[in-house]
């Protein structure tokens, strides 16, 4: 007898798949999981504020089982099988040869995403960290019917977009995605970097790299990067008997000063700046797990699957920004 999967997880398998390769790879979605949709807190469907907005529901219950030490849930989305396979071939440009590729790749093409015929264009633009939102992006250009024009080169991180390296051409790709986001005259460029410990320890510096991005983008607007994990999924989740608590990470203390001073720049270059922490983190604590789905693949990247889940609490805060953006 054959089983069929429930329409949510078709849908997300063809839509991962669409903007991944991933099934080239043999990926299969797990038949007992599916990808949970994420609901913005009560009160607080439009978060402001970047290190206090009211964590969602989900997340607010994660938190709670971390506390409690609670086993973790199963089914996880993805299996351990199926992590493996998104650490092995996941890179984050997709279709391929829709944005230039991990290493000495400069350009690609440049490929419309979410609603190819709209007039209304979204640029995205940065690292890996920019490329991980793209499911939820997309998804959101769909219903919102926007085209959005993936720009982003892993491993191009912030402290690196201004020189060439051997094997590592970001000062080149930069310049060149720069060129493409005035071409396309986008509604926004969504811009968006790791900001890894280092960069969250040196807030000054860090707002200025950020700062000058902004500027150098058309209508730029910055979605925050949230905290990552302090170890890899893959050597938690699946141990026996592991819990919430021990498969969760904390707020680091660097991140919220940071958060204060992006708070800050966005009020004096009315850059709009995208609150995240609400949507990862409760009361300090990050769940490496949030209603059955696995946050990050490895200790910063989005799963596929949480970054899909992520559509319906990003959209409201794009479509209010660019709406404001267009007509303001």
């Amino acid at each position: 007898m054959s089983r069929r999967l429930p329409v949510a997880m078709v849908l997300a398998l063809i839509s991962g798949a669409l903007y991944q390769g991933v099934l080239a790879t043999g990926a299969v979605a797990s038949q007992q999981a599916q990808v949970a949709m994420l609901r913005p807190a009560r009160g607080q469907p439009h978060p402001s504020n970047l290190w206090d907005s009211t964590p969602i529901p989900a997340v607010g219950a994660a938190a709670k089982a971390a506390w409690r030490r609670a086993p973790m849930p199963s089914p996880i989305l993805p299996s351990e099988s199926e992590l493996k396979q998104e650490n092995r071939f996941i890179s984050y440009n997709s279709p391929r040869g829709c944005g230039p590729r991990f290493g000495p790749h400069v350009t690609s093409r440049i490929c419309r995403l979410g609603d190819p015929t709209s007039k209304h264009v979204v640029a995205l633009l940065g690292d890996s960290h920019a490329g991980m939102w793209l499911a939820a992006i997309e998804a959101d250009a769909r219903a919102q019917g926007f085209a959005v024009v993936p720009l982003d080169k892993p491993g191009c991180i912030l402290t690196v977009i201004h020189r060439n390296t051997a094997q590592w051409p970001c000062g080149s790709w930069y310049q060149w995605a720069v060129r493409q986001d005035h071409k396309l005259h986008p509604v926004a460029t969504i811009v968006s970097f790791q900001l890894s410990t280092e960069l969250q320890a040196d807030p000054d510096a860090t707002i200025g790299m950020l700062q000058a991005v902004l500027s150098q983008v058309r209508h730029g607007v910055l979605l925050t990067d949230p905290p990552g994990q302090t170890q890899q999924p893959s050597d938690c989740i699946f141990r026996p008997k592991a819990t919430m608590g021990e498969c969760s990470s904390r707020v680091p203390d660097t991140y919220v000063p940071l958060m204060h001073a992006i708070a800050q720049m966005s009020a004096q270059t009315h850059h709009p700046a995208i609150p995240t922490l609400q949507w990862f983190c409760a009361k300090g604590v990050c769940p490496m797990v949030i209603d059955h789905t696995l946050t990050t693949r490895d200790t910063s990247h989005f799963t596929l699957q949480y970054s899909e889940a992520l559509a319906p609490v990003l959209g409201p805060e794009l479509k209010v920004i660019l709406s404001r953006l267009e007509h303001g």
